[in-house]
């Protein structure tokens, strides 16, 4: 099945644009608490504010566990498709790649929940 040029450009996408979305959700929270008031707003304004901070945080979150499992799937396809003798060069920067992804997504995400 991962075969298939359908499903390797539909997961590419889903993990491209999940990355996207998770940034987007980041920097739209981030804003949102730079431009709160810093008198507090009647209490209608801030029940909606605080509603739309929450559905970030949970879309998010969906777009890392999207970026997460359409990782794991690119990860296999991708084996399978690199050619043995490339794989040596190519391993160390993956994983060099994925731990700093993996630092920025971290420490995204904890900032992002602060910003609650």
């Amino acid at each position: 099945m991962l075969d298939s040029p359908w499903v390797r450009l539909v997961n590419n996408w889903l993990h491209d644009f999940s990355s996207g979305l998770w940034g987007s959700c980041v920097l739209v929270l981030w804003l949102l608490e730079r431009s709160l008031p810093d008198t507090p707003p009647d209490e209608a304004v801030a029940s909606v504010l605080f509603g739309i901070q929450w559905v970030f945080w949970w879309i998010l979150l969906a777009a890392l566990a999207i970026i997460a499992l359409t990782g794991a799937v690119r990860l296999f396809y991708w084996r399978s498709a690199t050619p043995a003798e490339e794989l040596p060069a190519k391993r160390p920067a993956l994983i060099g790649k994925h731990i700093a992804f993996l630092g920025i997504y971290g420490l995204g995400t904890w900032w992002a929940w602060t910003l609650l």
